[in-house]
């Protein structure tokens, strides 16, 4: 299904509890978050060094480094190896290391799974709970199930079918969960910019004038089991 602007079809992964991704490769799955979390996400690369034969511009797996305005996000390696990118520095991390990697707002980061490990690398993600969150509801702001599903889905339809994701789509999804792109240069700069073009490519040009949208229901049903109740 398409809708006004959006240019690929959207397939209907919403009631999919285990969502996968470049035909098996990566699979993700949601848990409640603990008490002072936004999300709870346990993610698995398979077979890691398939991601070797993945052009660099058709990896949609690696986020580009980006930073979240307020959430500081924790990162658990429990199986494999797993590359952080921290302010342009890599760590390398396994599952034998100390945990959790902490990576605290408004710092630039990405990660990635480390592509020449041997066997399946198994990372869980969470965030810190949004200030902008009404009391008692922290799953409603910032980085939630709701908007990994739909950045995941939507990253994963334009790699099935050939196309190539628009950055207005991307910024509009990460500007709605408080995520802005790292852009380079010094902080001072960097951070007010990035934050600037998600309003003005993300919110006004990709909403308001391209009509796309931050959430699609064949990606996520708001009305469906809340994980308060699994």
């Amino acid at each position: 299904m398409t809708s006004s602007g959006f240019h690929v079809r959207r397939s209907t992964g919403a009631h999919i509890e285990t969502l996968t991704q470049y035909n098996g490769l990566r699979s993700t799955r949601w848990e409640r978050p603990t008490e002072g979390k936004s999300v709870l996400e346990i993610q698995t690369t398979h077979t890691p060094t398939q991601i070797q034969k993945i052009p660099d511009e058709l990896n949609y797996l690696t986020p580009p480094p980006h930073w979240h305005w307020y959430q500081d996000e924790y990162f658990y390696v429990r199986e494999g190896r797993y590359i952080f990118t921290l302010e342009g520095k890599d760590i390398i991390v396994s599952a034998s290391d100390p945990q959790p990697v902490h990576i605290p707002a408004r710092a630039r980061h990405t990660f990635k799974v480390d592509p020449t490990h041997e066997g399946p690398c198994t990372v869980e993600i969470s965030t810190g709970v949004s200030p902008r969150s009404p009391s008692g509801e922290p799953e409603v702001e910032g980085a939630n199930e709701k908007f990994f599903r739909n950045i995941y889905q939507y990253l994963d339809d334009c790699w099935v079918q050939g196309q190539a994701p628009r950055l207005p789509q991307l910024l509009l999804q990460l500007h709605s969960a408080e995520i802005s792109l790292a852009l380079p240069g010094p902080t001072w700069l960097a951070h007010p910019t990035s934050y600037a073009m998600g309003v003005a490519i993300g919110e006004w040009w990709g909403g308001y004038v391209l009509g796309y949208k931050a959430s699609y229901p064949e990606y996520y049903n708001a009305s469906g089991e809340s994980k308060k109740d699994r």
